[in-house]
């Protein structure tokens, strides 16, 4: 009885692993117009939101539907992000250029810029994934949860951020990294982040249940 318990985690772990790589693949394939990064980052946290609830379902259905109906939303957000972070990166480069106290300062303020600014694309294509709303009531959203959840905000920064980095740190560890998130990268930051975003969206799914409650009781 003891080994049948055991070998049903282990399959089950195996399962999950396996389909946190095909989510990967597919994640990858459809990131690569690079134009559909936003549509097919959420299509990834559509399902890993439900995966670390065990409700994934069927992987390729869900990651493609999820695809088509957020294409539109999320590729014009992703869109307005990047020109965003752009202009950010640009400016701080900029800013690089001026001497003194002045360039510190300037720096300073568009190193906090480029903060918030990865905060709310690490918030916006999952709120997209979980909620319906238009995209500046998504961006707002994203914003306000990257400043109200400021500690959940700063673990993911750090998961995402610390994932690219650690990567990029010299070139033994991209040797290392690239075949990694080919295989499983990808899936297993969002796989993370969304265990930190079940907490984060408790926030919206508490005011649902407020409301529900006052219009039954009403």
């Amino acid at each position: 009885m003891r080994f049948n318990i055991t070998d049903n985690v282990i399959v089950r772990a195996l399962n999950k692993i396996c389909d946190m790589v095909c989510l990967n693949v597919l994640w990858l394939i459809c990131c690569i117009p690079i134009f559909t990064i936003g549509a097919s980052t959420t299509a990834l946290y559509t399902i890993m939101l439900k995966m670390v609830k065990n409700e994934e379902g069927y992987i390729f259905r869900g990651f493609f539907k999820a695809f088509k109906s957020n294409f539109r939303q999320s590729t014009l957000m992703w869109i307005i992000l990047f020109l965003l972070g752009i202009v950010c990166w640009v400016d701080y480069r900029v800013a690089g250029m001026m001497p003194g106290t002045a360039g510190f300062v300037m720096r300073s303020l568009f190193l906090v810029l480029g903060f918030v600014l990865l905060a709310v694309t690490i918030y916006a294509f999952p709120l997209t994934a979980r909620y319906e709303n238009s995209i500046r009531a998504t961006l707002q959203n994203a914003l306000l949860l990257a400043v109200g959840r400021l500690p959940y905000t700063l673990l993911m920064v750090a998961v995402t951020a610390g994932a690219v980095i650690a990567s990029l740190w010299n070139t033994v560890t991209l040797m290392f990294a690239i075949p990694l998130w080919i295989l499983i990268g990808g899936s297993l930051v969002a796989w993370i982040n969304s265990y930190i975003l079940r907490r984060v969206f408790t926030i919206f799914e508490d005011d649902d249940k407020n409301k529900n409650s006052t219009e039954g009781e009403g």
